[in-house]
């Protein structure tokens, strides 16, 4: 009995010093969660694409991610983290695992200072109307409906008003600086690498101002990014975004427009706008359009987007999302015009 009380007293004092331990080092969290998609297209496309002859237009995708955060304040007041993001995305098979995020961060009076794999100030403070829509829905499972074989140009808009030639989560320094009376703004550069090849650098920067006026609250986005020619001689290239976000009880609106240098003579433009609805019980509308034009060559996209989310308990979502898009290519000669329709039904597991 005395050799059973010394050994509980030894194990409840090791695990005490061991949370004090813990404790005095940092704090540890670790959330996670997982996107189900199944997709179906009716694209008008007999050639190629998903409406091919013998093709069945339909998939299932997946999203799962692990998010891991130490965090430690130290004696002289800053708030010193790191940050490890692994994710596995894919369609049909996803096998693989990667690290989407990698970075650590120091805040303190000065404001933020991050470094390593995380977006740019420029994505980060940029808004767009597919921020309504159901998880992915006008990016990674939402593409494919321009003209099949995908258009570069046109894609590079990412179907929404979102800052194109950004900083997508690649080895960067990003600095943020404290927010004063609503005003929060950041800088981001990206070197692109060492080889003759790699002189791509990017640099980004954002803005955002926040504002209410009685039951009204909202706030204005800008984000701009110049790319950097990829060899000696090159020219660099240039994006920007603009948009405001208003809410008002369960009324939410979105409107944003950007534009991008997709070379020195091409230029893609997008406007989006969109709105959604809390009716309660857990269901939320959405609706959002998003006219996408080229300068040259008339390449053009109208996509119009309706989802609704359900909430069937906490931690857990369902959106349905219905696409109808019209693609036309233009004087490309690289795809096919494209006049189809996408539905996406997501299970979304928070943790």
């Amino acid at each position: 009995m005395r050799k059973l009380l010394l050994t509980t007293t030894a194990l409840i004092t090791a695990a005490t010093l061991s949370s004090a331990s813990y404790a005095d080092m940092g704090n540890l969290s670790i959330t996670g969660g997982m996107e189900f998609t199944y997709e179906d297209q009716d694209s008008a496309i007999t050639a190629s694409g998903a409406g091919a002859s013998g093709a069945s237009g339909d998939d299932f995708s997946s999203d799962q991610y692990l998010y891991f955060r130490y965090e430690n304040k130290t004696d002289s007041g800053l708030t010193i983290g790191m940050v490890q993001d692994i994710r596995s995305i894919g369609e049909e098979a996803a096998t693989t695992a990667i690290s989407d995020e990698n970075f650590i961060y120091i805040k303190g009076g000065f404001g933020e200072l991050q470094l390593g794999n995380k977006e740019g100030a420029g994505d980060k403070m940029t808004v767009t109307a597919a921020d309504l829509m159901g998880p992915d829905s006008l990016s990674d499972n939402g593409a494919g409906m321009n003209g099949g074989t995908q258009s570069t140009t046109i894609n590079l808009m990412n179907d929404n008003a979102s800052l194109a030639n950004s900083i997508a989560d690649q080895n960067n320094i990003t600095y943020y600086l404290p927010s004063m009376g609503g005003i929060s703004i950041g800088a981001s550069y990206m070197d692109a690498g060492q080889s003759a090849s790699q002189n791509a650098d990017v640099t980004t920067l954002g803005a955002k101002y926040d504002f209410e006026s009685g039951a009204v609250n909202g706030s204005i986005h800008y984000g701009n990014s110049t790319k950097g020619g990829a060899t000696s001689g090159d020219s660099s290239l240039n994006a920007d975004s603009m948009g405001i976000k208003i809410s008002s009880g369960p009324f939410t609106a979105i409107a944003a427009r950007a534009s991008t240098d997709y070379s020195g003579a091409i230029t893609t433009t997008v406007s989006d706008y969109g709105a959604s609805y809390d009716l309660g019980n857990g269901i939320t509308l959405a609706a959002a359009g998003t006219q996408i034009d080229e300068n040259t060559g008339g390449e053009t996209s109208d996509i119009t987007s309706v989802s609704v989310k359900y909430n069937i308990a906490s931690g857990l979502d369902a959106y349905l999302t219905y696409h109808d898009y019209d693609y036309e290519d233009g004087t490309t000669g690289t795809t096919a015009d494209d006049d189809g329709s996408k539905t996406l039904l997501t299970l979304k597991a928070s943790f």
